[in-house]
């Protein structure tokens, strides 16, 4: 049955004709967009996870920025520990030279001071940010000695943690403006000298007998008093030894002081020159050599004993920081892989596809024009009802 009023096939057409161009609206959405889920309305719960995972990704950067900032101060810092390391050895081998009884200290002592000179100025130099890991000032109102470096964000049951990784400046100083000297009250010099006075004796005793002998003329009672004068000089040649191993034993250095590796005191031992320890407490800012006699060298060997404690020091520091740089390094490349995971999460969950959007197009174009045309062919049937009034 025709009607004039109401066009069945027309209002069908027509339907079918919104019903593509919506789609027709979506599908080009998603094409210039390249999201399938571009809001809410989209997918509630698509678009929701993924919102929180581009903000995750967004903390993670942040975290990524930090690792960086803190990989720029621990190399700087680093890098200046190897370079003290250097220099410090340099110095340690100057030492050992004037060790030497025929060399000119006072122009050692002048290398030297350029060496030590050297130190400070790469100490302060190593600053990054305004912050110096090599050179501080503990007695800083605004001192921390531990510097916190942000390292990992996580999320888990909607509780969001942050983790750091932690560096203690007090490891790494070289020089701290705040010193504290070493404590000698225990320390205690190898006491040897009655051994000393015994052996003294006892040698002045042979070299008498010796010259007694040789003007004598040879009699038993002569070679009896030297037999004996000579058994005498070698036990107390051999008590003097046990001595000085025994008071060796029991000296004592004094407790290290507190301040920069470089600029504490260290209190450590040097043999005189029989052999016997004695105590100082030094440190390797202010070392001076210029005025030490060959009669006594026992202050320039504690200097170098005093280098070879800092050095340990200082390649312990290294050690602890080419850990931080390996630690931060790693962590880096870590953060870095969650970002692109987290990216391809969002992809899958929001991304258009782009290869089936545009097949879609196609075949949308297609059903709107055919859509027209059927709305179209449906509107016109009802001018045929024309024809059967003529």
């Amino acid at each position: 049955m025709s009607s004039l009023l109401t066009n069945t096939s027309a209002m069908t057409a027509l339907t079918t004709l919104k019903s593509i161009a919506g789609q027709l609206d979506q599908t080009s959405s998603r094409i210039s967009t390249g999201l399938k889920v571009a809001d809410a309305s989209d997918n509630a719960a698509y678009w929701s996870i993924a919102t929180t995972i581009r903000a995750d990704n967004g903390s993670l950067g942040a975290v990524k920025d930090a690792l960086g900032l803190g990989a720029n101060s621990v190399d700087t810092a680093f890098n200046g520990m190897n370079r003290s390391i250097d220099l410090l050895k340099e110095v340690q081998s100057k030492l050992t030279a004037a060790l030497s009884p025929n060399v000119d200290r006072a122009k050692i002592q002048t290398e030297i001071d350029a060496k030590l000179k050297e130190l400070k100025q790469t100490a302060d130099a190593s600053v990054v940010s305004g912050e110096n890991w090599l050179s501080t000032d503990s007695s800083a109102g605004n001192y921390v000695s531990d510097r916190k470096i942000v390292a990992s964000f996580t999320r888990e049951n909607g509780n969001v943690s942050v983790d750091t990784i932690t560096i203690s400046v007090d490891d790494t100083k070289l020089y701290d403006k705040k010193t504290d000297p070493a404590d000698a009250a225990a320390a205690a010099d190898a006491d040897i000298s009655a051994a000393k006075t015994t052996w003294e004796t006892a040698e002045t005793d042979w070299k008498t007998a010796q010259s007694t002998w040789d003007s004598s003329t040879k009699d038993a009672a002569a070679k009896t008093a030297l037999d004996t004068a000579q058994s005498d000089y070698n036990a107390a040649k051999k008590t003097y030894s046990d001595a000085i191993d025994t008071a060796n034993d029991a000296a004592v250095a004094a407790v290290d002081g507190e301040g920069g590796i470089l600029n504490k005191q260290w209190g450590v031992l040097g043999k005189d020159e029989d052999g016997a320890y004695k105590h100082y407490e030094l440190s390797i800012d202010t070392i001076d050599i210029s005025t030490i006699q060959n009669q006594d060298l026992s202050k320039l060997r504690a200097y170098v004993a005093a280098v070879d404690k800092a050095l340990g020091a200082m390649t312990d520091a290294a050690t602890t920081l080419g850990a931080n740089k390996t630690q931060i390094s790693s962590q880096t490349t870590f953060v870095e892989s969650l970002i692109k995971a987290n990216e391809r999460s969002i992809g899958t969950l929001v991304d258009a596809d782009m290869e089936e959007e545009s097949t879609r197009l196609k075949a949308l174009q297609v059903q709107q024009q055919l859509g027209v045309q059927s709305l179209s062919i449906a509107n016109g049937s009802t001018q045929n009802v024309l024809s059967l009034f003529r």
